[in-house]
């Protein structure tokens, strides 16, 4: 039997969720459904909807598996199978809505992306480089001038100063240019990213270069680098970068932490210089429409 979680039956469920993943759910920003066997919390599915783009640049619903558990007594007792039927059926009202898995490249998982591929999910050709950030990271990037501001570099613009039809032909390029479960997660509508975070490298009219930030939950940044434009120079996203990160020290909470994508040679080699002690971990993406 599969039930949704609420604050009275969380506490039964938690003791199967990380630490990571168990604050999105207490803070109401991911929702639980919950495999019960005899009286006992079986198995746990935790996932979030948001919004992604289809190949057409429409708007659609997203619901991403953020954590899928059986607790060890009741595994290969068709749990996991379960929750997914469960989790389809919450869903079903939107027959548009995509189903992503995000599953770290490694050994250990190898049998959850065999899952979810049974399950009908088609994962991209390699996994995507992804790095955690947090504020200690950014510590040294805080580039102050003498009033106690951060060192604006030549040509940046925030959002709000980039025209709107410039801002559209640029994310348009994007999703032509590139493959498009990348950038899925892209919007026309400038104003749903940071503005505090996000901005651009002005070359005339033209966007030369950009970094855009997308507040996904609470106390989580989503960053997307798009490094494909023709022209991008490096020493500017080098700097564009380390203007993001100077922001984020000064003026988020620590609580907050950022999730920097990074696919191409380019963005992972740029994180890597300005973060030299922090990994980037593989992550296999797989959606289900």
């Amino acid at each position: 039997m599969v039930i949704k979680i609420d604050e009275n039956t969380f506490d039964s469920f938690a003791p199967l969720i990380p630490e990571e993943v168990r604050k999105y759910a207490e803070d109401g920003e991911a929702f639980c459904l919950g495999s019960v066997r005899d009286d006992t919390a079986a198995g746990i599915l935790v996932f979030s909807i948001g919004d992604g783009l289809d190949v057409c640049c429409d708007t659609l619903a997203m619901a991403t598996v953020q954590w899928l558990f059986t607790a060890e007594d009741f595994r290969h007792q068709g749990v996991a199978n379960e929750l997914m039927d469960a989790l389809e059926e919450v869903i079903q009202e939107n027959p548009e809505t995509i189903i992503a898995s995000y599953i770290p490249d490694v050994k250990e998982v190898e049998d959850l992306e065999a899952f979810f591929s049974f399950r009908g999910f088609e994962f991209e050709d390699r996994g995507i480089p992804l790095m955690t950030i947090t504020k200690d990271d950014c510590r040294e990037q805080k580039t102050l001038n003498p009033a106690g501001g951060l060192k604006k570099p030549r040509g940046i613009a925030p959002l709000d100063e980039i025209p709107k039809y410039r801002f559209r032909a640029t994310i348009k390029k994007m999703l032509e240019d590139e493959e498009f479960l990348y950038y899925s997660n892209l919007s026309y509508d400038r104003d749903v990213y940071h503005r505090g975070m996000s901005f651009a490298i002005m070359n005339g009219d033209e966007i030369s270069s950009i970094v855009l930030f997308r507040r996904i939950l609470n106390d989580e940044l989503h960053m997307v680098m798009l490094d494909a434009m023709a022209g991008a120079d490096p020493r500017e996203i080098l700097e564009l970068l380390k203007y993001s990160a100077g922001s984020y020290y000064l003026n988020e909470p620590d609580r907050l932490k950022i999730k920097l994508t990074l696919w191409k040679e380019k963005s992972q080699n740029l994180a890597a210089y300005i973060f030299p002690k922090k990994k980037s971990v593989l992550i296999r993406r797989g959606y289900k429409r």
